[in-house]
């Protein structure tokens, strides 16, 4: 039987951490939005049994147009900027914007949200 390999870290789990310093973050949104708010959810990737490759969606939500631009950016800054940097136990290699920004329309006309899809890549942690 062939030895199991240490799985990669949870893409979503190491956004969340990543991101937490700059609004609150959830994997799913609750019944009652309160502002700001950032939503993490892995969408897709690949990988090649070395390194995982996830995309992940980053939805910003604020109360304004201007506030969701604008966490919306400074997430998209935090992320290109997080290679070489250890996060959740994860040694992110790369990061890369991978559908720039778009204002999504929303029920609750009071919010607004803008989503932006990353791809990052790291390797699996050593045991």
């Amino acid at each position: 039987m062939a030895e199991l390999l240490t799985p990669w870290p949870d893409a979503e789990v190491v956004l969340l951490d990543l991101l937490e310093p700059i609004a609150p973050t959830v994997t799913s949104t609750p019944p009652t939005i309160t502002t700001p708010l950032i939503r993490v959810v892995r969408t897709g990737g690949s990988d090649d049994g070395i390194t995982d490759s996830p995309v992940v969606e980053v939805t910003c939500i604020g109360a304004t147009r201007t506030e969701s631009w604008q966490l919306s950016e400074q997430c998209r800054q935090v992320i290109i900027a997080s290679p070489n940097t250890v996060v959740g136990g994860a040694l992110i290699d790369n990061a890369a914007t991978f559908t720039p920004p778009q204002q999504i329309p929303d029920p609750d006309l009071d919010k607004r949200s803008v989503t932006t899809n990353f791809v990052l890549a790291w390797r699996r942690p050593r045991s």
